[in-house]
């Protein structure tokens, strides 16, 4: 039994990219892509929304007019009906087959100023997309991944290359991705301990911005290791990642300096600002003209996948929070045995479960962290063996083949375990609404507990007491367990009751060494006004 792995693209913007010398470079590879998969037991489906011809074949309508990111997805769920796929690829950057761009759940003109966020996750959801209904596009249950060309460019070798890394790719053991190459700026060296724990990499091999720096001769050395974890600083249009450490911001890594020396098949992950973002390097507001954007950097030469923001991003500084999560569970769940799709959806989806377990809802940080980390890359690259695959290399053909039919059939069990988690976690989804009244009256109140926990002066960020968003929130309570047991099913019953609180959030930034510092302030309280938890996320 085989897998299946849809591919969509829009050829007329392929055609119009592309001379017919570069596109024909592409189709070859694409098919050579297409037949390795046949040996891994996957059939891919290649196709663009907008060929009548080919979505004819599969009984879809094809795409007329704009190929807008609301027209594809919408091709994409009639595939999905048609073809019940295992993965997803969005083959193409963003002037291929365009992000959706959705509102920050954490805009503010003081603080984290991104209006809109570009993302994947509506592709990555069943669920009919409605700008207005974050619950649509929020939580995903959809396994996808994007191999991106680069914006404005008319080398078709970046998608050849990154088709290579698709077709050549092979299973190592997990000792291949010991001995990371993983770098956090100083003033996040306490969660950034916790991120190496949480993948099961000594503490010791973190290296901290400063005193490390991009031309740091040991920085170099480990540059050549297949697993890389960045916790730093990125910003808009630029090729580099930035330390943090008292008034200093060092280069902690240039894609120049990565270039010569990343080593194939490599993983990586970053929490930085900015990390995922692909721009032309000959865009006139580029900070280094002519310099490949980092995420381009690692996927040209032969990354296996690459995680990351597309815009600011939110982490933690003594603890693990936010993008902290997402990268950390990802990269685990990878050297765990799971394809790059698979770990980037359960990340998402155990983050949002865990902030459940602990009995509370996930704020406007950590919804923002959900919404703008995309994978980039064939997500169904698996790069560390399972011990059965390695196993069924040695015991014969007809061994071989039965774990083949296996592996299928629990592929197809998790994903339908998966698409029934993301139905549960999304009804438990808060509701906010704007407070009034004696709420909005106890601001002043409140900022002195948000005050107790901030270890830096408000004033240098330009945060005042008056609190800049005060909301109620509701969140649905669960069937309690005795009752599920009583033969209920979790996801067919109705919550009981509703949990109300009040959320109060401060923002303000401040420019340091010529970077941008955002400071993130919650503190919930009971709808008494008594303070329940309070905390603090910074920029990257």
């Amino acid at each position: 039994m085989q897998s299946v792995k849809l591919s969509v693209t829009v050829r007329s913007h392929l055609e119009r990219k592309y001379d017919p010398s570069a596109l024909t470079m592409v189709d070859r590879a694409v098919k050579d892509w297409i037949a390795a998969d046949g040996l891994r037991g996957i059939r891919t489906i290649h196709v663009a929304v907008d060929d009548a011809a080919a979505m004819k074949a599969l009984g879809v309508a094809a795409v007329k007019g704009k190929a807008t990111a609301a027209k594809v997805k919408r091709a994409v769920d009639k595939l999905w009906a048609r073809l019940t796929p295992d993965y997803l690829v969005l083959f193409g950057g963003d002037d291929i087959v365009s992000h959706f761009v959705v509102a920050n759940p954490s805009y503010d003109p003081n603080g984290d100023e991104d209006k809109d966020v570009p993302t994947d996750n509506p592709y990555a959801s069943s669920s009919p997309f409605h700008a207005s209904k974050r619950g649509s596009y929020l939580v995903p249950d959809r396994v996808v991944g994007r191999i991106p060309d680069m914006i404005g460019n008319g080398d078709s070798g970046w998608l050849v290359d990154a088709l290579a890394t698709a077709t050549g790719w092979m299973s190592r053991l997990s000792s291949a991705y010991r001995g990371a190459y993983a770098i956090c700026c100083e003033a996040w060296k306490g969660a950034g301990t916790a991120c190496m724990e949480h993948i099961g990499e000594p503490a010791s091999r973190l290296l901290v911005s400063p005193p490390e720096v991009d031309a740091s001769v040991s920085a170099k050395k480990r540059l050549g290791s297949r697993l890389h974890m960045i916790k730093c600083h990125g910003s808009p249009l630029d090729p580099k990642f930035y330390g943090q450490g008292g008034m200093t911001s060092p280069v902690a890594l240039f894609s120049k300096t990565l270039k010569p020396r990343i080593t194939a098949s490599t993983l990586a992950a970053v929490m930085c600002c900015y990390g995922a973002q692909v721009y032309s390097p000959d865009d006139p507001a580029a900070t280094v003209p002519g310099e490949w954007p980092l995420a381009s950097t690692y996927l040209r030469k032969g990354a296996l996948g690459f995680v990351g923001s597309t815009m600011l991003a939110w982490v933690g500084v003594e603890q693990m929070m936010c993008s902290d999560w997402i990268v950390a569970a990802y990269l685990k769940a990878v050297l765990g045995g799971a394809s790059l799709g698979r770990a980037f959806l359960e990340a998402k989806q155990d983050y949002v479960r865990w902030i459940n377990q602990q009995g509370v809802a996930p704020d406007i940080a950590d919804e923002k962290t959900l919404i703008e980390f995309i994978l980039l890359g064939d997500p169904s690259i698996q790069p560390v063996s399972a011990a059965s695959a390695i196993a069924a290399k040695t015991t014969g053909a007809t061994v071989a083949a039965s774990a083949s039919t296996l592996a299928f059939q629990e592929r197809r069990q998790r994903r339908v375990v998966r698409t029934r988690m993301a139905m549960q976690i999304r009804e438990l989804l808060p509701v906010r609404t704007p407070a009034k009244g004696a709420a909005v009256a106890r601001t002043a109140k409140v900022f002195a507990a948000a005050r107790a926990a901030f270890d830096e002066d408000p004033k240098a960020f330009g945060i005042r007491s008056q609190a800049v968003r005060v909301v109620r929130l509701e969140t649905r309570l669960p069937v309690p367990p005795s009752t599920a047991r009583r033969g209920m099913a979790f996801a067919n019953t109705q919550p009981v009751g509703n949990r109300q609180s009040l959320e109060y959030y401060w923002s303000g930034r401040r420019v340091q060494d010529g970077h941008k510092e955002i400071r993130l302030i919650k503190v919930e309280t009971d709808i008494k006004g008594n303070v329940l938890r309070t905390a603090v996320v910074h920029s990257s």
